[in-house]
């Protein structure tokens, strides 16, 4: 058997000088992990989640050619984000509601600067002060008159309880059901009187108080002069420079195939929605309360109001708008005034349907009526009632999402699947070029 040649013997220990160092970097690296985690343990009573977001993205950093790294990159600036948000949601409150008014009213300030070449600073100074005088005169006139009717309508359905208490007393059936020996009457009578009443009465003295309390948070001296003089400031400026902001906030989202046209596909859904949506709402509540005060329904304006509110939940608005319209008009009034708010309601719709929808909503949002119901219930079981007004919009928004990205695009942010990454761990080069005496593909 010939001798192995010299060389050989030369790469084996090469190969072996460079198994130890990989292992050595290896071992570098779970120490500076294990250490990493002790030191978050240990101050983990001084450490916030913006300072430990930042730790663990400086220990990443290094490793983001790897697409699991940008992944978790990804996924933790998401939580961060909420989780800034949900901090910072009082300061950016009046941001949001000013964005949300010049997103609102943009396309009248940029039709008036194309059709008439009238400057935005002009027709946006003209919208802030128009959009300051409503909310203004809604806060003088209206609030405090809606406050008032909320008042009386919960005194009058404690009174209503006790008209219904003494009817249910007297009724036959509680005394065929005493004569039975099945019900004590006195014993009913004194849950009624005292279980009932009770909890009527503690919600209407709590109505006050509640209203009392949030006047005194949001009407004190430093919020009021704050919001007094922050949000037109804020709502010219934005006015003004919509289309330059609204470039900016799509720049931050991740380009699809080098292009952020979904962004604008999924704008102009909500945005024709939005806009559709409040004025239709707006015109309900007017002719409503218009219509019930005419005919001497109790609880007119309340009724309109409401009728406005809900209208900006499809398909289901319009049912529980007719439930409480007709609820308060037999407890405090006739069968007659009933009979009304059902046609008045009606009518409504018909307008709505023939006339307002077609020409005010100029657009289809494109949602199955069953996915409507659908999303009208998650979003309300998980949101609330502001779940329900975003239910539609939102739902549009995310189909929009899936089929732009299941149909024709991928996020860069992924990069291309054909690239190999590279591996965590790099062996240094052997003399030569070489890796470890293996050539690297």
């Amino acid at each position: 058997m010939p001798p192995a040649p010299p060389h050989a013997d030369e790469e084996q220990r090469e190969r072996f000088s460079l198994s130890r160092v990989v292992v050595f970097q290896g071992l570098l690296v779970l120490g500076g992990l294990a250490a990493f985690f002790f030191l978050v343990i240990e101050l983990r009573a001084l450490l916030s989640p913006l300072l430990l977001a930042a730790a663990g993205a400086v220990l990443v950093w290094p490793l983001r050619e790897h697409r699991v790294v940008r992944s978790l990159l990804l996924a933790g600036g998401l939580l961060l984000l909420f989780w800034l948000v949900s901090v910072t949601g009082s300061v950016l409150l009046p941001f949001a509601v000013v964005y949300l008014l010049a997103y609102l009213l943009d396309p009248a300030v940029s039709a008036a600067h194309r059709r008439w070449s009238v400057p935005r600073w002009a027709s946006s100074l003209l919208l802030t002060l128009v959009a300051v005088g409503a909310i203004v005169a809604i806060l003088v006139v209206l609030v405090p008159n809606v406050i008032g009717k909320i008042e009386e309508l919960a005194a009058g359905l404690l009174g209503s309880l006790t008209r219904a208490q003494a009817w249910i007393m007297n009724s036959r059936f509680v005394a065929y059901l005493d004569e039975a020996g099945l019900v004590e009457r006195a014993e009913l009578q004194a849950q009624l009187t005292s279980v009932l009443p009770g909890q009527v009465g503690g919600l209407v003295a709590q109505i006050p108080v509640v209203l009392q309390t949030l006047t005194q948070s949001v009407s004190s001296i430093i919020a009021l002069i704050t919001t007094v003089t922050l949000i037109p400031v804020l709502l010219f400026y934005t006015l003004r420079d919509f289309p330059t902001i609204e470039q900016n906030l799509i720049g931050v989202f991740p380009k699809i195939r080098g292009d952020r046209s979904y962004l604008t596909k999924v704008g102009h859904i909500v945005g024709s929605y939005l806009r559709g949506q409040l004025t239709i709402s707006a015109i309900s509540a007017f002719n409503v309360s218009l219509f019930l005060t005419l005919f001497g329904v109790p609880f007119a304006l309340l009724i309109g109001l409401i009728a406005g509110l809900l209208n900006m939940i499809p398909n289901v608005g319009i049912i529980l708008t007719n439930v409480l319209g007709v609820v308060i008009a037999l407890i405090f009034g006739t069968p007659v005034d009933a009979l009304v708010v059902v046609i008045v309601l009606f009518a409504q719709q018909i307008l709505e349907a023939t006339i307002l929808s077609p020409n005010i909503m100029s657009y289809q949002v494109g949602l199955h009526p069953v996915l409507v119901i659908l999303s009208l219930l998650l979003f309300g079981a998980t949101m609330g009632f502001f779940g329900l007004l975003v239910a539609v919009p939102l739902t549009a928004l995310l189909v929009t999402f899936y089929t732009t990205y299941r149909e024709e695009m991928t996020l860069d942010f992924t990069g291309d699947a054909s690239d190999e990454a590279p591996p965590l761990i790099v062996a240094p080069e052997a003399p030569g070029g070489g890796t470890g005496g293996r050539k690297r593909p």
